[in-house]
């Protein structure tokens, strides 16, 4: 059974990335090779784990599968990318596109450091206790937050977002500086606030959020270097550079985690937080008896988005609560080999939800949503629809490891959001005329033919 999943996922990329137009991007394509990616740790461990498929988690997952690319479909048929757009003919390189704004590449700096060491202050007079380390005062702050819920409280929260949405234009005003022969504005101002956000990261002590920077970094980067490259195999060197930065991005991710006094090594590390999650749905299904909760459990983080604004007009209703972080599995082989970890898959609440309809209806909507919204940024060429869609592409990649639509949305997310456009805009001002871009396209292929 367990070589028989394999062999299904493989196909689903397969099909995915031709249906795609063998775009890398392209929503279904993600979801298949995020679940290959942890169903390939899971085998990495078939010994450690003694790993054991079951039919009814294969059943509910490629269900799950067909339904998101059965959404992506539905939006094809409704918007369908121009030919043009969809062969890679039409591209519009950095010089031909008017972003030619002055960028407050030095307010950004005193911005970002002053936000980050007021949040960094907060984070430490409240949550680090007596620890006198570095990394014990990490520590301190993580188990404040894990054990007791802690949160630094809105102000400082929106500090925090409003250095992450910088640091976001930034990377995007960072790629159009690297692309551009003819942009004098400094590199080094435009990284400063980046690192500043990291160094925020760290103390925060949620390496999700460096990982949806990543994500978000990376797959910028495939949108740039696609639309600027001459080359004919453009997938092929996009490939290899990404899979370099994929293993930066696991590098650094584990040394967050050093830092907050994790024991594990970089493989074991990996193995949990990357496969242990679907590999614990597979465990998890198996004694499931269909004791569902009707939506409680993927709308919980959502709902209580909903209750928090309701309350700032005196208004509060009664809902079931459940826990941020979900039950542990704790699991131990013939061999000795001992792991503990959540039950972290987008699966589990639709399933613990409604059951077999769970994992047809939530893909589907999901699927609708990104399609759509990969289909914006398709026909966008740059611009706020790039940041967006690189902005909420974790989803789909965590998509195996933790539900991160609906029973993770929460108002941060909104915030953050929120900043971003309000930051870029500011910035950037206007969209580019399709007059702009033709006469820029035009100009550039003159210069060519000189």
């Amino acid at each position: 059974m367990a070589i028989l999943f394999l062999a299904i996922i493989v196909a689903f990329i397969l099909i995915a990335y031709f249906l795609g137009n063998k775009d890398l991007l392209s929503p279904w394509f993600l979801l298949c090779l995020a679940i290959f990616a942890s169903y390939f740790i899971v085998l990495l461990n078939y010994e450690n784990w003694e790993v054991s498929i079951n039919g009814t988690f294969v059943l509910y997952v490629t269900t799950a599968v067909i339904a998101f690319g059965a959404g992506g479909m539905v939006i094809k048929a409704l918007r369908p990318l121009p030919a043009a757009a969809d062969n890679g003919l039409l591209k519009v390189r950095v010089e031909g596109y008017n972003y030619k704004k002055r960028y407050p590449a030095n307010l950004f700096i005193i911005i970002s450091v002053l936000f980050a060491a007021l949040y960094i202050y907060k984070l430490l007079s409240d949550a680090a206790g007596d620890a006198s380390s570095f990394s014990g005062k990490l520590r301190a702050i993580y188990e404040k937050i894990v054990n007791e819920n802690y949160s630094p409280g809105f102000l400082a929260n929106q500090l925090k977002e409003v250095i992450t949405a910088i640091a976001y234009v930034n990377t995007y005003r960072l790629f159009l500086r690297l692309y551009s022969k003819t942009d004098k504005i400094s590199r080094i101002k435009l990284i400063i606030p980046v690192v500043v956000f990291l160094v925020a990261v760290v103390f925060s002590s949620d390496r999700n959020i460096f990982i949806r920077y990543a994500l978000y970094a990376i797959s910028l980067f495939v949108l740039f270097f696609r639309e600027n490259s001459k080359k004919k195999n453009v997938n092929g060197k996009i490939i290899q550079i990404v899979i370099i930065l994929l293993l930066v991005m696991v590098l650094l991710f584990f040394l967050m985690g050093s830092l907050k006094q994790y024991k594990s090594d970089i493989f074991r590390s990996l193995s949990i937080y990357g496969g242990s999650g679907l590999y614990n749905f597979n465990l998890w299904v198996d004694g499931f008896h269909g004791e569902y909760a009707y939506g409680s459990v993927t709308s919980s983080t959502f709902v209580k988005s909903v209750n928090e604004i309701l309350q700032l007009f005196g208004l509060d209703f009664n809902y079931t609560k459940y826990p941020r972080f979900d039950t542990f599995i704790t699991y131990e082989s013939a061999n000795g080999y001992v792991y503990s970890s959540n039950v972290y898959s987008a699966f589990k609440p639709y399933v613990q939800d409604f059951g077999y309809l769970g994992v047809i209806i939530f893909p589907f909507v999901i699927g609708l949503f990104f399609e759509w919204l990969f289909t914006k940024m398709r026909k966008a060429k740059y611009g706020f629809a790039w940041i967006i869609y690189c902005a909420l592409i974790y989803p789909i990649v965590f998509f195996p490891i933790a539900e991160q639509i609906f029973a993770r949305f929460h108002m941060g997310l909104v915030y953050e959001i929120g900043w971003c456009a309000i930051i870029y805009f500011s910035v950037f001002g206007r969209k580019p005329k399709k007059n702009d871009t033709v006469k820029a396209l035009s100009e550039e292929r003159c210069d060519e033919k000189r």
